[in-house]
């Protein structure tokens, strides 16, 4: 094995161990200490400027050549870096582009978004249970494209030890990546799909004290027309099953499921799902007792933990 093939071993190895990989956090540092854009990059190691977000975002990781060819760009502008460099530590390759290294560390620039103790609060919850959220979900949303209907995507949740929980949503082609954010009993999610620069934001309510299985809130994107108009809508996720362990198999397996047929027709969902998802709002829904904004209030969340069998039927668990 040469010494590229060695990186990318190492590489590969930190991601199928479920941490952030060095070399997504450290690329984002030396593009910025070197003060060069992704675009300019790409055009310098000769890929899409696409795949150098997934590379920073650590989606993707860089084959054996491409990891070669980048390292040498880099070299070409700071003398001296080399392939071991992505192995040394993000302090050890900050102290060598004379940067500091706290924003890439604690969040890859999500501090440019979200307040560091809210960061930290973030951190102290995943570890204390983050893992009751973990592994794959079905959405099932009210269709935006196809009134009537309703829509499943899929997602997968994992944390990391250093206390972030990666958020990937894929529905048919359509890959969203990003970071779920629990706080105050509720989950923030953010998402981008690198493809298209489309974001997915979403606020789900959370369990408390049980392994979630059933979680709801509302979610807000764009569609895919030639406006791009934003849209929101309840949303509710079931539990679909547990991560293997391997970060690369876990991934394959999202493609398949997302690449399953997303609609369903509204008479296939269950009445008590249909109703939850798809009530009215505004003036005319006020004057019946209803709401006149879309919300998913805490009073009426399916939010749950595993249901429980009682007098030979299923029902669901109090909202917790």
């Amino acid at each position: 094995m040469n010494l590229c093939e060695a990186g990318c071993e190492r590489l590969l190895h930190l991601r199928n161990e479920g941490v952030a990989t060095l070399f997504s956090d450290g690329l984002g540092l030396v593009l910025k200490a070197l003060s060069i854009s992704r675009g300019q990059f790409a055009a310098d190691v000769g890929v899409d400027k696409s795949l150098i977000s997934r590379w920073c975002s650590g989606s993707v990781t860089p084959s054996a050549h491409n990891l070669a060819r980048l390292t040498r760009r880099i070299a070409d502008r700071h003398p001296g870096f080399s392939l071991h460099d992505w192995d040394t530590g993000l302090d050890a390759l900050a102290a060598k582009f004379g940067v500091f290294t706290a924003p890439v560390a604690s969040a890859r620039g999500l501090t440019d978004w979200v307040p560091l103790p809210l960061l930290e609060e973030s951190a102290v919850a995943v570890r204390a249970h983050g893992a009751s959220y973990e592994g794959f979900w079905r959405t099932t949303r009210p269709s935006s494209e196809v009134p009537g209907q309703f829509i499943h995507d899929h997602v997968v949740l994992r944390c990391s030890d250093d206390g972030r929980m990666s958020f990937r949503l894929g529905v048919m082609d359509i890959r969203y990546v990003g970071w779920a954010m629990p706080l105050q009993n509720k989950i923030f999610g953010v998402a981008t799909d690198v493809t298209t620069g489309t974001f997915v934001f979403s606020i789900f309510n959370g369990v408390v004290r049980q392994r979630a299985e059933v979680v709801d809130g509302l979610i807000m994107t764009c569609m895919r027309d030639a406006g791009g108009t934003p849209i929101a809508s309840k949303c509710l996720l079931e539990r679909v099953g547990d991560l293997t362990g391997n970060v690369q198999d876990d991934i394959a397996r999202l493609d398949i499921l997302a690449g399953e047929y997303p609609l369903t027709p509204a008479a296939a969902i269950s009445e008590l799902f249909r109703n939850h998802l798809w009530d009215d709002v505004g003036p005319t829904a006020l004057a019946a007792g209803g709401e006149t904004i879309l919300m998913m209030s805490l009073a009426r969340s399916m939010s749950r933990g595993a249901a429980y069998e009682h007098r030979g039927t299923i029902a669901a668990a109090e909202p917790s």
